[in-house]
């Protein structure tokens, strides 16, 4: 039965099929599957089979397996595992303008598979598929149409059905797989040793051969360490698959020379046998599998008796142990059939290195405080993979197979190198983001919203956010969430302009309820790999000490909140205005005003860039570059997918329209956010940016919203209204000294107004330490200023956006 784009056929002649798949092959090869697209079909098809009466083909333990390794969980643990995190972006090797280097697809794979082991084609070509390969089967004939149906019913659960001409099944005869590999990039296949050899005459020069040849597997026991409980969990390992699997124990090798031990150890295991062998099924044997059997143990009696060979044969219903008291070692004939071989660990090397090339597992056996030794031992001997009895034939997610990691073999690594100057301050060649399908139900979610969802099983790192009116508010990442999103901002701060070969950095964000800012840009310069000097904050506001650092260990680049920056250069301008090496300012945070621009100018500073937009909520959203002004900054679009909708309606803006920012987030494992108001507003930016970028580009306007910052606290303006007990307007400006100016317009008593308002405590913090300056003015409602886009009068009214 053939499968061709998704459709079962029994009567196409081969010559059709061939002239179809190869018409549209190059379309194929040119838009390879993404990764997610693979993963949210394999899901889909996992949730079929939960459904019983969706899977007649498979007997329970089959459905259950194939439900497992389609599972979303397990697919992208293994890709990120295997290939890395966004293995196909073209990513540089490093934060330095040198090479980029990506994980491609290899093209067409053609896939050649046994006829004992049922599941292994379906799971083979989805693999591929996972890859991105377009994938060609040519399954056993002793399988029927296993394989065909399952991958049909696969491709049945893609919605758009993009991932129909990436599979096929041509279960042609033997003589004729050689029309299959003439177009192949790759030819992936299972088989034993004339097998394998066979195929590869038949692959074109150039083609990579992918081998999966059969593999021995065995036990290595210490005489102290056979329990009975030990040697019960070897026989159901021997017996669980007859040992038809690679990983299943052909032999078992014991750490000792002695006769008296090996017959000890022999002894134990027949009584295990007799304890075991019955809770399994039997596989039945072929004439030819029994006449092997017979064989074996024959010439082992015959080698016993008349070439005075030590040793013992024990049987029983369908099973045996040959014990020979030699070192030669030849397969099992399977079949519960161990083979019993004395082996003192200093001759595993000696006696294993004819088998070098075929060794895959060891059930290692042994007392705790020999492991390690014993392990170093067996892997130095061409063992590649040492487990527990019972894990032998189990493995675990992300486990290289044979060896090797089967992805990579499936993938090529690509490489780029440009002339400098090409593409520089980009970390990335890849293709800008595809937007985000949300539903048009999806509600907007505010900081409440954000705030009642229940942290996910996967948060483990909470940063505090807000609550400067109340209890902490605390936003949760999972490491990996946070990994990534410190990755996207680290290639936002290299397009922003700084320099990893040649900037040295102090992170000066630093400060109580400022923490996650600090931590996260360590992170963000510990992954481009930049020298840097954390920095606590100074005792007292004396800042002599760390201007001292910055002239001593040549600091050229400075990040943090402009007020720190601005109380940094103002105490201590002589000292940076004579060293003048100060050349870049990375900013976060708050507005920078004129003043301070200015003030940094003076000292010699040349470079001055809010060089990332974000919150602790829904982490980092923007990034400047060295083409853009202030205020305009490039979409995060790997990590975040934006909206700007109407000031008053959910409905986009229209174009240099200037409405709500709602981010969503692509990948949040912790706590996922939909459409997302920030509290910002701002309007997109048509056309290319002259950095070279894709990613699209918005400018920040006023704020919106109730959450605002001020000075360097945010404060929620209802609880500023609350507190004044009267109409009020806010004005935020910047103020000579290089902090902020808040002035209330009230229609009460200004004096009263004041007291009332320093209730908040964040808000009296900022006044007491001379971040902020107060002002109350009486002021009737009918004189408060008026938005000119929507004509109401806003709360608060943000100058210090003023000339952007």
């Amino acid at each position: 039965m053939y499968l061709i784009n998704g459709q079962l056929n029994a009567g196409l002649p081969l010559d059709a099929a061939l002239e179809r798949l190869q018409a549209q092959l190059p379309v194929l090869l040119e838009t390879p599957p993404r990764s997610e697209e693979v993963i949210d079909c394999a899901e889909a098809f996992a949730q079929w089979l939960r459904a019983a009466d969706r899977s007649p083909l498979l007997d329970e333990d089959q459905r259950q397996a194939l439900i497992a390794f389609c599972a979303r969980k397990s697919l992208s643990f293994k890709l990120e595992r295997e290939l890395g995190v966004d293995a196909r972006s073209l990513r540089r090797i490093d934060y330095c303008d040198g090479p980029f280097e990506s994980w491609q697809p290899l093209g067409l794979v053609v896939h050649v598979t046994p006829g004992n082991s049922p599941l292994l084609g379906f799971c083979a070509a989805l693999e591929g598929l996972l890859a991105g390969n377009v994938n060609w089967l040519r399954p056993s004939t002793r399988e029927g149409d296993l394989t065909a149906q399952l991958l049909a019913a696969f491709l049945a659960c893609d919605p758009g059905g993009r991932l129909r001409g990436y599979l096929a099944v041509l279960p042609v005869p033997s003589e004729q797989t050689g029309r299959l590999f003439a177009v192949a990039n790759g030819v992936s296949a299972w088989g034993g040793e004339a097998a394998l050899k066979a195929l590869r005459e038949r692959i074109p020069t150039g083609c990579r051969w992918i081998d999966w040849g059969h593999r021995i597997s065995f036990a290595y026991i210490t005489p102290l360490a056979a329990s009975e409980q030990a040697l019960d969990a070897l026989v159901d390992e021997v017996c669980r698959l007859d040992q038809q699997a690679c990983s299943s124990p052909q032999w078992l090798l014991v750490d000792s020379d002695d006769p008296g031990q090996l017959q000890a150890v022999g002894s134990a295991l027949a009584a295990a046998f007799e304890r075991r062998t019955g809770r399994w099924p039997t596989l039945e044997t072929t004439a030819a599998e029994a006449s092997e059997i017979t064989t074996r143990t024959a010439l082992a009696r015959l080698d016993f008796s008349f070439a005075n060979e030590t040793g013992q044969i024990w049987t029983g219903n369908g099973w045996r142990i040959l014990w020979e008291h030699h070192r030669a070692l030849q397969p099992s004939p399977l079949f519960r059939t161990l083979l019993l071989r004395p082996m003192p660990q200093v001759l595993l090397a000696e006696t294993l290195l004819p088998w070098r090339n075929v060794l895959q597992s060891c059930a290692l056996i042994c007392e705790p405080e020999r492991a390690p030794g014993l392990v170093r031992r067996l892997m130095t001997a061409g063992v590649g993979r040492v487990t527990s009895t019972g894990e032998i034939q189990q493995g675990y997610d992300g486990e290289p197979h044979d060896g090797v990691y089967g992805l990579q073999r499936l993938s090529r690594r690509v490489s780029v190198s440009l002339d400098a100057g090409i593409a520089s301050h980009r970390v990335t060649l890849d293709a800008a983001a595809s937007p985000l399908a949300l539903t048009p139900s999806t509600p907007i979610m505010d900081k409440a919203a954000f705030v009642a969802l229940p942290p996910a099983p996967q948060a483990q790192l909470f940063f505090r956010s807000g609550g400067s009116s109340g209890a902490p508010v605390l936003s949760p990442y999972s490491h990996r969430d946070f990994d990534r999103h410190m990755r996207a901002a680290a290639d936002g701060l290299r397009a922003a302009g700084l320099d990893p070969m040649y900037d040295r950095v102090m992170n000066l964000f630093y400060g109580g309820s400022l923490y996650g800012g600090f931590l996260s840009f360590t992170k963000i310069l510990e992954q481009m790999d930049v020298v840097h000097y954390p920095m606590s904050a100074p005792p007292d506001d004396n800042f002599a000490e760390i201007a001292q650092l910055i002239v001593e260990h040549r600091i050229n680049t400075l990040m943090g909140m402009p007020s720190t920056l601005h109380r940094l250069f103002s105490s201590q301008q002589s000292v940076l205005q004579g060293y003048g090496g100060v050349r870049k300012i990375m900013l976060g945070g708050e507005h920078l005003g004129q003043d301070c621009r200015l003030l940094f100018e003076q000292c010699g500073v040349t470079c001055v860039r809010s060089a990332i937009y974000g919150s602790v909520d829904a982490g980092p959203l923007g990034h400047a570059c060295i083409a853009s002004g202030d205020g305009v900054f490039h979409l995060m679009e790997d990590i975040q997918s934006l909206e700007i909708v109407d000031l008053e309606r959910d409905m986009p803006v229209g174009p240099d329209g200037i409405g709500r920012l709602l981010f969503t987030s692509r990948v949040r494992q912790a706590r996922p956010l939909q459409r997302y108001e920030v509290g910002d507003l701002g309007r997109w930016l048509p056309g290319p940016c002259a950095c070279g970028l894709e990613s699209p580009r918005f400018e920040l306007r006023e704020r919106h919203g109730q959450l605002v910052r001020i000075a360097t606290e945010f404060i929620n303006t209802r609880d500023l209204s609350e507190h004044a007990q009267t109409a009020i307007q806010i004005v935020l400006s910047h103020a000579g000294c290089g902090g902020e100016r808040l002035l209330i317009r009230t229609d009460g008593d200004a004096e009263t107004v004041r007291r009332q308002v320093l209730g908040l405590a964040a808000l009296r913090t900022s006044v007491n330490a001379g971040l902020l300056i107060l002002d109350v003015e009486h002021c009737p409602v009918e004189r408060f200023d008026h938005n000119k886009h929507s004509g109401k009068v806003p709360l608060v009214i943000d100058c210090r956006l003023a000339g952007r």
